[in-house]
């Protein structure tokens, strides 16, 4: 008797230590199940609010995890094909040089209409002059997010830049504040549609200012008023305007906002497919018309994965 109670006792613990066991593997697998879908690439849908070709490339690939690059070269004037630098008739903070560059990162795909991502600047100086430096720099964090208000597409992009290049250390600046936004408006039937990109900069400083830091900014805001004429989905063309206002850190005043000289932007847009888009383009002064104020350039955008 005492055997079989032992007996039972013991086939009651293996049977318990089995269902345990068996419970124990079933959670692993289930765990690794959500481990491996959550690492898993997924593909989002569309986002149908978004019909403008340069919106959707912008807005990157539909992939959970993808790289995003936005490349341009910044060509010399039609005066002089050689010239190293473009112009600067403001004397304005910033790098002017002729170069191939832009900014490439990593991006994460929240759903169909947001994405987040890290990215860092890259820029090739003088390219056909020797090259005379390369730099990896001014890696940024930002936000994206696409939809439609009414019969508006707009796409808005906050985030942060930490500054690395000369250009901004000289000044003291060591980041920036940003908030992007487009707006697309299709007229009617028509193959026209006018839009908008803003940029509203908020530069921080690690140090107070001096005369030598000349025309530094506190903050600046872009305004950028464009027409584009669509041939079909894939090909159009594009005219903006640049209008941009600025803070001077050497006044007071900190409302006080300055006028850059409105430069002028004649172009094609070409999606290769969704998430490519082409646009070369010329760049002049529309106040100063000559050819040694018109500089030749070529934008692009595409995503990987």
């Amino acid at each position: 008797m005492n055997r079989f109670i032992i007996a039972a006792i013991f086939l009651a613990a293996s049977s318990a230590f089995a269902q345990t066991s068996q419970t124990a593997v079933s959670s692993q697998t289930v765990n690794e199940s959500v481990l491996v879908d959550s690492l898993r690439n997924k593909t989002f849908q569309d986002n149908s609010d978004i019909t403008d070709a340069k919106l959707k490339a912008d807005g990157g690939s539909l992939s959970r995890y993808s790289l995003k690059f936005n490349l341009s070269y910044t060509g010399p004037t039609l005066a002089d094909m050689s010239e190293k630098d473009q112009p600067n008739p403001d004397g304005s903070i910033g790098s002017f040089q002729t170069a191939i560059g832009g900014s490439m990162g990593l991006r994460y795909r929240i759903n169909s209409k947001s994405t987040v991502g890290l990215s860092t600047g890259l820029k090739a100086i003088h390219p056909f002059h020797g090259m005379e430096r390369f730099d990896v720099s001014n890696p940024s964090l930002t936000y994206d997010y696409s939809t439609r208000v009414w019969d508006m597409q707009m796409k808005n992009s906050p985030g942060f830049v930490l500054r690395t290049v000369p250009e901004f250390k000289n000044v003291g600046q060591y980041g920036m504040l940003l908030d992007n936004h487009s707006i697309v408006y299709d007229l009617g039937a028509s193959a026209f549609a006018v839009g908008v990109d803003m940029a509203v900069g908020y530069f921080m400083y690690e140090r107070e200012y001096i005369k030598k830091d000349g025309k530094a900014a506190r903050y600046s805001f872009e305004f950028n008023p464009n027409v584009k004429y669509n041939f079909s989905d894939k090909l159009s063309v594009v005219t903006s305007s640049n209008i941009s206002l600025w803070n001077p850190r050497g006044r007071s005043d900190q409302y006080a906002l300055l006028n850059k000289s409105v430069n002028q932007r004649l172009g094609l847009g070409w999606a290769i497919n969704r998430d490519t888009y082409l646009n070369p383009y010329f760049t002049f002064y529309p106040q100063h018309l000559a050819w040694s104020g018109v500089t030749m350039n070529v934008n692009t955008i595409f995503s990987v994965f």
